[in-house]
């Protein structure tokens, strides 16, 4: 097994590689001044040129596709520490997705150019990138699972369950606040707001899952078979 650390501009190490703290290192400037968006802001649209990319440092936001047709579709909440936009920069310098907070947000924002320069220049960056990347596929892969094998209710239980952080304790319920709407939900699961809705009625029903208030819903951790 082979074990690496991250380096900072000069070549020494800074610790193990964890991508905000390489980024830190590498644009300190950008770092110490993060820039304030507003809930339900978009921080970059799809189809325009790549300016820049985005480290979230605090709150919740969202990746969005709008086809020809209008359909939205929604790839569910981006971590805060997960960095933004880098493959659209990498895979031809436009953005494919949008990119809208859900609450209010902190973001450190790099210039595309110089942000580019330094991937040529650090090994470190490059790993954690790769990473995220593994991290992400394997997150689309179950996502697209999910969306092929299992009804609305179902995708939507796994839904909420994601949205919970998929926490341990079989049997148990356990109340989780989320700044959602049907309509993200929808977008998220893969069908419409009202579909949402009759859905919602049926996790109820089952008593595995319901919104107790507007932003607000309760779950029932799944039982092993």
């Amino acid at each position: 097994m082979v074990f690496t650390r991250a380096l900072s501009r000069d070549g020494s190490p800074i610790g193990d590689a964890f991508l905000p703290d390489v980024l830190k290192d590498l644009f300190p400037l950008e770092s110490q001044t993060p820039a304030y968006f507003r809930p339900r802001t978009y921080i970059f649209h799809q189809g325009t040129d790549v300016e820049a990319v985005y480290l979230p440092v605090q709150g919740s936001l969202v990746l969005e596709r709008i086809d020809e047709d209008g359909r939205i579709a929604m790839f569910g909440m981006q971590k805060v520490g997960s960095l933004l936009a880098w493959q659209d920069l990498m895979g031809g310098n436009v953005h494919r997705n949008s990119c809208q907070t859900l609450t209010a947000c902190d973001l450190v924002a790099i210039p595309a150019g110089k942000f580019e320069s330094m991937l040529h220049e650090n090994g470190a960056l490059l790993i954690c990138l790769m990473q995220q990347a593994a991290a992400q596929a394997n997150s689309y892969e179950e996502h697209i699972f999910r969306l092929s094998t299992l009804d609305v209710p179902d995708r939507l239980y796994w839904t909420l369950l994601t949205l919970a952080g998929a926490p341990s304790g079989e049997g148990k319920e356990i109340e989780v606040s989320t700044p959602l709407m049907k309509r993200d939900l929808a977008a998220m699961v893969g069908t419409s707001p009202e579909s949402i809705s009759r859905s919602l009625r049926r996790l109820e029903k089952m008593k595995v899952a319901e919104f107790t208030a507007r932003n607000t819903f309760k779950i029932t951790l799944p039982r092993r078979a």
